[in-house]
């Protein structure tokens, strides 16, 4: 790996650009705006959220991103770290919330399952960096939980009734929706594409599990949901709103924003990484839980110093790649597993550590600095 610390290596990089901006900053604008989709399918009066003409209309704004610099690097750092137009994501939570209100009475009068509905996932913490973005539905079967000391113990049992809520989904929403692609392959969600829907939904069926914490401290954001892995068959046991409640809570109180920035930066920078031809083993949710233990108060300047979260990302990764006894040491926010728990993802921090190396090598040779630190005393502000 390159010494990017050693500044003899900066003056030799300034002889030529080792980022193509232009491609980057046209998936840049594509992935938030979805340019290069096509909804020739979408019907806008059976949608009931948006139109022809509120698309066209999204797609052609410019973003304040698009005009903040005329320097390429500064452009992709800054635009890469926004969160994508907040009609976007509201039309996301919309789709959404057309499935729940078709499947809630179905599955109650049709087959006398209670249920109720919660977003996982990106879309929900707002750290998505596609304006089409996909959404994580789970339908929770009301009726039935379970305490954390009983999941082994009767897993036969929920196997069988989350199967059954599985396929209760799976025939309404096409009962429902019979121009749209239900996709069942998939091992825990049944993916719902096209016909009227303008965001692909990804429906989970679950039910609800009081965890230890739960029963003692009575936190809604402590509830784990127990979900079907329908080609084992098992279930699994997540908790998507523990991991949401702490990053959430670390980047409004402690990071004043730069968190979740942070994290749209990682996650955009593995995004153009693997278009280019790499292979990253992190997933967002991994990205996710690196950025929660990087310097807070460094992701903090980002208030008034934009470029100072591209600086506090890099330095974590290095500082993760140099010091693998503490980088193996961390868990994920929600403390169900460690975030390094493969060789594979040892690697990819690696490779997304020098993509973030060159990106700041490149910002500096832009801004014509020398040194790191003085890029986070660049008054821009977005």
């Amino acid at each position: 790996r390159y010494n990017y610390f050693n500044h003899n290596y900066y003056f030799l990089s300034f002889t030529m650009s080792e980022i193509d901006f232009y491609k980057r900053l046209n998936r840049l604008e594509k992935r938030r705006k979805g340019t290069d989709l096509t909804y020739n399918a979408f019907d806008s009066v059976t949608a009931g959220v948006t139109s022809f003409n509120e698309f066209d209309e999204l797609k052609r704004t410019i973003e304040k991103w698009q005009i903040v610099s005329d320097k390429p690097s500064i452009r992709y750092a800054v635009g890469a770290m926004q969160e994508v137009s907040k009609r976007y994501t509201e039309i996301s939570i919309e789709t959404a919330k057309r499935i729940e209100k078709q499947l809630e009475p179905r599955l109650l009068n049709n087959h006398n399952i209670v249920t109720e509905y919660r977003l996982q996932g990106s879309v929900p913490l707002n750290i998505h960096i596609k304006g089409v973005s996909d959404v994580d539905l789970l339908v929770l079967n009301k009726s039935h939980y379970r305490t954390e000391g009983y999941l082994g113990t009767l897993r036969h049992d929920d196997i069988k009734i989350l199967r059954e809520l599985r396929n209760a989904c799976t025939y309404e929403l096409r009962q429902a929706y019979p121009a749209v692609t239900i996709d069942t392959t998939g091992a825990k969600s049944i993916t719902l594409t096209g016909g009227s829907l303008p965001r692909d939904v990804d429906v989970v069926p679950s039910h609800w599990v009081e965890t230890y914490e739960y029963q003692q401290q009575k936190h809604l954001y402590l509830r784990g949901v127990n979900i079907l892995d329908n080609k084992t068959p098992t279930t699994l046991m997540n908790l998507p709103f523990k991991h949401i409640f702490y990053i959430d809570y670390k980047c409004k109180y402690y990071a004043d924003g730069g968190l979740k920035k942070s994290i749209r930066l990682c996650k955009t920078i593995k995004a153009d990484l693997v278009e280019e031809g790499k292979v990253i083993y992190l997933s967002s949710f991994d990205l996710a839980s690196i950025m929660y233990h990087s310097n807070l108060e460094n992701l903090k300047k980002g208030r008034t110093n934009a470029l100072a979260i591209v600086l506090e990302t890099k330095r974590f990764f290095d500082y993760l790649y140099h010091n693998p006894n503490y980088r193996n040491s961390l868990y994920t926010p929600d403390m169900t597993r460690k975030i390094f728990d493969s060789y594979q993802k040892e690697t990819s921090l690696t490779t997304m550590s020098i993509a973030l190396d060159k990106l700041v090598t490149e910002i500096r040779k832009d801004l014509g600095y020398l040194y790191d630190e003085t890029i986070g005393s660049y008054p821009l502000v977005i």
